[in-house]
């Protein structure tokens, strides 16, 4: 025995052998190094069997060692006078073992091999005999794949069936070069799309697909996936043959068929195929039956129109669903889940009691508040479909702050329970400030019109310049038709949420990505900038292909902040600033709790946020004692809120690190060339001082609204050292909310209404509204209106007994 351990003559007799193990080897997959050795023992003559194993926690195998069949020592663990039928120890202690482990690169590397064994080898004639070489019986070798041709391969399974009589069998080579065969690197978007291919070429080829293996990360994204024939492995009862009734006993169909593809997740997010096996052991099917098979079977119009009969939906909803649904004469939609989707389209509906606790909030906000507006939707069935409402401070905030509204749905990505939407912008201390809100159960274009135009009708037909919305169809076209005079621009923080989404293999494949993905989004500032970072990043992370992104970069105009600079947007290009909100909200929306719960919290909400401003306007005041070393510095500490003047100030102390070093003029308009610190970027800055016109290219003043530090060093060097009045934007400044009568009338204009009078007496409830509103916030500005009412009255008298003209329509 000594003498065999000291030499190893297989190995030596097999030189360079590609069939011999050695260190550094590598393999793709742990089973492929087994497979590998237990080649090897074949040839040499030993069995193979696992051993150590050792993994992480996401279930990831780091390490493992295979033996030789004689490794270590077995006997029996009671003592040998109590053992009735004492086991026959076969192992010798071998030391011949294979150890692999994974590497930075994913694959399984040989660390570890020991070729010496000390025991007699078998021959190769007898080593298919040892365990581990053993054929599985129901298939025996010849269906294993080791048949040399296609033609073997049919022949076997014409003998297997019981006789040489007509068998049909698909080319697999004549498929190989098609368009829809599967081939070795081709890519798929998702895991998803990668099995209906392999699904289409089966059917196409006459087999049945099974999701087989899958391995993720544990952030539970899919790091690969294998999807095998199913008639792969082998199908037996778990228990003896004699434990098991007769009438219960399985039926195996699996013939231990190696057909299968296998993806793996890219660099660049996309899913590649890794390994392809097209060929089977069994009979494929044909053409006229394959639709039989599991992955295979669809639905038909008659089942269609049962499901949507079983599951009572209305009949405008039934009729879209089958519209969708029935496309031929047999849908493409897998039976398990025809009536799960029919179901599906109606899971936003109102919750029991909802409709009756909002009515009832809403009468009473009515008696404590006579500004609150709201207004209900029904659809032809008279089920509820949209709720909207906002209160008398909403309207005023409105005018004020009016000129960019965010309309936010975040509940199609959160999913609250309840469809929350709220209006909301920012007031003059860059705080947000709710305009409005609504329940959407129905989110279609007709619902999102009808929405708008009540809003427009609680603002006094005051509609926004800017609206920034979700990227969602259906509100792009409500609000290209209800307002068209808007601008409308797609929430850059939607953006974000929705790559998250449709990239998140990409998320969670780079670390860097994420990074790249947000400085293409905010931080470039114009549109040529923004393009050659775009061009970056696809080509960093091999995105170039993806369908994705290629749309989302085809609409650019409608979302890139770098690409509508030109646009006023109040420093509000994405919604995340309400994400607090939410988060107080969410918890309430959900449907297990009590409507009347969310609203409750929803006033406390908006007392909070209006108490906040409250606040904020006593620091204003307090603010006019700061003391600039600048002029102006000086001059605007004394108009901007201390918000907005913080943004001033960054502006101002950037500016001296800006450099002019080239300068001309056009007629009567100066021309600056302004560097930044650390940038080639060149920005050019206009100045005409017959008018006092400023621009700069970068456009922070048209999107932000305050000016920026390359026209401050503009104006530094021409020794100018105050902005231009014109430049500081009320709705920057602390009396942003001071406002006269006559400007909040000029507001209140009613081109639909018909009647004079009540046009007229429309635009004088929102007057007295705005007045109410401001009055009543302190005890001195009650007492003092309501001591000017009398005499307000008595000259309201005098003027009517004159009795002057009516006034034609479209005159107040």
């Amino acid at each position: 025995m000594e003498e065999l351990a000291l030499s190893d003559p297989v190995a030596e007799a097999a030189g360079e052998a590609n069939w011999l193990p050695k260190i550094d080897m590598e393999f793709k997959t742990d089973e492929d190094a087994y497979q590998f050795y237990n080649n090897y023992a074949k040839i040499s003559g030993f069995s193979v069997r696992k051993a150590w194993i050792n993994r992480r926690a996401s279930g990831v195998v780091i390490s493992r060692t295979y033996v030789c069949y004689k490794e270590g020592f077995q006997g029996n663990k009671r003592d040998d006078s109590d053992v009735k039928k004492p086991r026959q120890n076969e192992r010798t202690g071998c030391l011949a073992h294979l150890t692999i482990k994974l590497t930075d690169r994913g694959s399984y590397r040989i660390s570890e091999f020991h070729p010496m064994h000390n025991h007699e080898l078998v021959a190769p004639t007898i080593s298919h005999t040892l365990k581990s070489h053993r054929a599985p019986k129901k298939s025996r070798s010849a269906v294993t794949g080791v048949m040399a041709s296609q033609k073997a391969k049919i022949e076997y399974l014409v003998r297997q069936a019981g006789g040489y009589k007509k068998v049909t069998f698909f080319s697999i080579e004549d498929a190989a070069n098609k368009s829809w065969a599967p081939k070795v690197d081709m890519e798929f978007e998702n895991d998803e799309k990668a099995y209906q291919f392999y699904n289409d070429y089966a059917k196409r080829i006459g087999f049945d697909v099974r999701k087989a293996w899958i391995n993720r990360k544990s952030s539970g994204v899919i790091i690969s996936r294998t999807y095998v024939c199913y008639k792969q492995g082998f199908h037996g009862n778990k228990k003896n043959g004699n434990q098991v009734q007769q009438h219960r006993m399985r039926s195996s169909e699996r013939t231990g068929c190696h057909a299968r593809m296998t993806i793996k997740l890219a660099k660049n997010g996309r899913y590649r195929v890794s390994e392809f096996h097209p060929y089977h052991n069994h009979e494929l099917v044909n053409a006229r039956t394959a639709h039989t098979l599991k992955s295979h079977r669809t639905v038909n119009r008659v089942q269609c129109t049962e499901a949507a009969e079983d599951s009572k939906m209305e009949p405008k909803v039934k009729d879209e669903c089958l519209n969708q649904l029935i496309v031929s004469e047999q849908s493409n939609l897998p039976s398990s889940l025809c009536r799960n989707y029919l179901h599906a389209k109606r899971k936003v509906v109102p919750k029991v009691g909802d409709v009756g606790a909002m009515l009832q909030y809403m009468q009473q906000r009515q008696v404590d508040d006579p500004a609150f507006y709201y207004s209900i939707q029904l659809d032809k069935e008279d089920q509820l479909t949209c709720f909207f409402w906002r209160d008398g401070r909403s309207a005023v905030d409105y005018q004020y702050f009016g000129d960019v509204v965010c309309f936010d749905t975040s509940y199609k990505i959160d999913n609250y329970g309840r469809p929350m939407s709220i209006f909301y912008g920012v007031n003059h201390h860059k705080q947000l400030v709710v305009f409005g809100a609504a329940l959407v159960y129905d989110d279609t274009e007709e619902s999102f019109k009808w929405l708008f135009e009540n809003f427009k009708s609680a603002m006094n037909e005051m509609v926004p310049s800017v609206v920034l919305t979700d990227q969602d169809v259906a509100i792009t076209k409500a609000l290209d038709l209800v307002w068209p005079g808007t601008q409308h621009l797609t929430c850059v923080w939607h953006v974000y949420q929705n790559a998250t989404k449709y990239l998140a293999q990409v998320f969670q494949g780079s670390r860097t990505f994420a990074s790249d993905f947000r400085k293409c989004l905010y931080d470039c500032e114009d549109a040529q900038e923004f393009v050659s970072e775009w061009i970056k990043m696809l080509e960093k992370y091999e995105l170039k292909d993806n369908v994705w992104l290629k749309k989302l970069f085809d609409d650019r105009d409608n979302w890139s902040v770098a690409c509508r600079r030109d646009m006023f947007c109040a420093d509000m290009s994405s919604t995340q600033c309400v994400e607090s909100l939410n988060a107080m909200l969410k918890e309430h929306l959900r449907l297990e709790n009590d409507l009347t719960q969310f609203l409750e919290q929803y006033e406390r909400m908006l007392y909070e946020r209006r108490y906040a401003e409250l606040t904020a306007d006593y620091h204003a005041i307090e603010s006019n004692s700061i003391v600039a070393s600048s002029r102006m510095l000086r001059q605007a500490a004394n108009i901007y809120t201390p918000a907005v003047f913080d943004m001033f100030q960054k502006e101002f102390e950037l500016s001296f690190d800006c450099m002019v070093y080239n300068s001309g003029m056009v007629e009567t308009t100066y021309e600056y060339k302004v560097t930044s610190e650390g940038s080639l970027k060149v920005h050019l800055v206009r100045f005409n001082p017959l008018d006092s016109t400023l621009s700069c290219s970068c456009k922070k003043f048209e999107f932000v609204g305050i000016q920026c530090r390359h026209v401050m060093k503009a104006l530094d060097v021409t020794n100018i050292k105050e902005l231009p009045p014109k430049y500081f934007l009320k709705r920057w400044r602390k009396d942003a909310k001071v406002v006269s009568l006559r400007d909040l009338r000029g507001l209140a204009t009613y081109n639909e209404l018909k009647s004079a009078k009540v046009k007229r007496f429309r635009s004088l409830c929102h007057i007295f509204g705005v007045v109410a509103t401001k009055a009543s916030e302190t005890i001195e500005g009650y007492r003092f209106i309501e001591n000017q009412s009398d005499q307000l009255l008595a000259n309201v008298y005098a003027i009517l007994q004159t009795r002057p003209e009516e006034p034609q329509f479209g005159e107040i």
